[in-house]
């Protein structure tokens, strides 16, 4: 990976020491010098793919160097903050794009809805903190609980605790500087927290520079492809950065009278597939009553049965119709329409959020059922329009422990080098014995799959043969142009900003990148030369685009952790975290007692 240049560095070489519950922490005994590479697929500026590299594993190397396994600092109720940074930095894309630099050069300075770059910034330097080669681990494949000759008593007393984390209180300081509800100290959700750091890292680096409001539009009728892809076209022209690159999908409302079967569709882009979790109510009532007579004549209320649901039956409730009153415009009166929502287009890293919190007048709580997923081979082929590549893989998992009031927050990432799966809880990490066992529990709270392709295309206004909508014709699109062409590209932005229609029955914000809306003159900007490359894509886009996309592509290359209780140190070589620890006024209370759910 990387540039493909290794080197050789003295670093820790680390045995796993069994323990129960699945689990091994590390102990190291000494440090070897071993050849490294960069942990990291190198992307050019203006890429147009991003490869994705499934490594191969040489089952009979007793050492492999790895990087990125290293914990973070609990500040005070920051678990849920750290749990979503390791969950974000196993998103192998997302990594390369940040330590690759490439962000630098697509930093919307005149957005006023970022950060100016300050958070993208800080958020590159700390992914940057934890995958160095300094921290970088030779994990050895002996398990030093299962060999003899390790139970010397010499040897004992040379092993020690592997400790290896890093301090994200810069990070933390700054997105607590445009939003009050992540202060140190206070207890936060972890889905909520990864909403906000990926919209504020899309506002930083949006390529739209320039934007004009535009009302979002319904459509009658049956629901076509093409009404899809415009759809998807108008929000390409607001809103384009890596994080619609890799985590946006497109979900379709749709609205139907029951009175006239008059029907109304609406497309927009969802970066969470927010789920309910499916209940068997009879089946809990059913279990409790039994459980309480048990109790009664046993004495005891150990025999307790799992109520559990699968993935799937999550998906359906989702998709389910409900009914609402609507003003319809055929009718010209208010019906009883049924209105449902489906998902029409599958994101390259799906992340997956499973309500288990609840909050309302008949119910306050948070839904303990455990929810049975696949770690492989998620097809979603059932749930979307048309579409290739729609298997899964799952490479990180945010688990809440505890009730709704107090509770901690931990993250299990499976490598992108030796694909084990690792559980990091804060600053302690853990390696995964029965990744099945520990993931797949009732504590999953936040899931990331990633695709399972080859590749993950930019998204752009002037090549719509890189849409999901658009698959069929993309291989041909991109075997007929000339790459010189393609990669040379270099036009002027004029971009349009999105309208919610208040009067909409469409409504399904809550899975969508929010939208602010400015007034700025509109600007027509066309560019034949790139319509032209992409006239066999454009039959699905067959609109006049008022604005063209500006990006430039100046190279040749397109590539691209139960709970513990002991607590463990760590090993700082860090000169700026360093001195931010010595400037602060107090050392910061642990309370991962109490974990964090607000």
């Amino acid at each position: 990976m990387g540039s493909g240049a290794s080197r050789s560095l003295t670093i820790p070489v680390v045995y796993e020491e069994s323990q129960a519950n699945n689990l091994a922490n590390f102990k190291t005994t000494n440090k070897q010098k071993l050849t490294i590479t960069d942990p990291y697929m190198k992307l050019q500026q203006g890429y147009h793919t991003i490869p994705l590299i499934v490594r191969k594993i040489d089952k009979h190397q007793e050492i492999m160097v790895v990087h990125g396994v290293v914990g973070l600092k609990n500040l005070g109720n920051t678990c849920y903050f750290n749990s979503a940074i390791h969950c974000l930095s196993h998103t192998q894309p997302l990594l390369d794009y940040m330590l690759s630099r490439v962000f630098e050069k697509e930093i919307n300075r005149n957005s006023k809805l970022g950060s100016k770059g300050q958070v993208t910034e800080c958020f590159a330097q700390l992914l940057s903190d934890i995958w160095k080669d300094e921290r970088s681990i030779g994990m050895s494949t002996i398990i030093q609980g299962n060999d003899a000759k390790d139970k010397s008593k010499d040897n004992q007393m040379k092993q020690k605790q592997y400790e290896n984390w890093v301090d994200p209180l810069r990070l933390l300081l700054l997105i607590q500087k445009y939003s009050k509800r992540f202060e140190i100290g206070q207890q936060e959700d972890c889905q909520e927290l990864l909403s906000y750091l990926l919209d504020m890292i899309h506002e930083d680096l949006n390529r739209c520079k320039k934007k004009e409001n535009i009302k979002e539009k319904d459509y009658t009728g049956e629901p076509k492809e093409e009404w899809a892809a415009e759809s998807w076209g108008e929000h390409l022209k607001i809103n384009k950065s890596i994080v619609v690159d890799l985590f946006q999908g497109q979900l379709k409302s749709q609205v139907e009278c029951k009175s006239c079967h008059y029907r109304s569709h609406k497309w927009e882009p969802f970066l969470f597939l927010n789920l309910p979790i499916k209940q068997q109510k009879q089946q809990q009532q059913q279990q409790q009553q039994q459980q309480s007579f048990l109790s009664k004549s046993l004495g005891s209320s150990q025999l307790k049965q799992d109520i559990t649901c699968e993935l799937t039956e999550c998906l359906d409730q989702f998709q389910q119709d409900e009914t609402i009153q609507w003003k319809c415009p055929k009718c010209q009166e208010t019906r009883d329409c049924k209105k449902g929502i489906r998902i029409w287009k599958l994101p390259n890293i799906l992340i997956i959020h499973l309500k288990r919190f609840e909050y309302g007048t008949k119910s306050t709580g948070k839904i303990t059922q455990k929810v049975n997923f696949p770690l492989n081979q998620l097809d979603m082929s059932p749930y979307c329009f048309q579409q290739n590549d729609t298997v899964y893989n799952l490479y990180a998992v945010a688990q809440h422990h505890g009730s709704l009031q107090y509770g901690h927050y931990v993250s299990i990432c499976k490598h992108r080098v030796d694909n084990q799966w690792y559980m990091y809880n804060d600053d302690a990490v853990l390696k995964i014995q029965d990744p099945e066992k520990v993931i797949v529990d009732s504590q999953a709270y936040v899931l990331f799959y990633q695709k399972q392709t080859e590749t993950i295309f930019r998204q752009t206004i002037t090549n719509p043969s890189c849409w999901p909508h658009n698959q069929s014709a993309k291989k041909q699109n991109l075997d007929t142009q000339p790459k010189e062409q393609l990669q040379l590209m270099e036009y002027e932005e004029s971009e349009q900003k999105g309208q919610l229609d208040e009067t909409s029955p469409h409504n399904i914000s809550g899975n969508s990148m929010k939208i602010d809306s400015q007034n700025v003159k509109k600007k027509h900007s066309l560019n034949h030369l790139i319509r032209e490359q992409n006239n066999k894509s454009n039959s699905i886009y067959k609109r006049q685009r008022p604005s063209e996309d500006n990006e430039n592509n100046n190279t040749n290359k397109q590539t691209s952790i139960t709970k513990i209780e002991e607590q463990w140190g760590f090993g700082q070589d860090n000169d700026k975290q360093m001195e931010i620890d010595k400037n602060k006024d107090k050392k910061p209370i642990d309370w991962r007692s109490k974990g964090s759910r607000k």
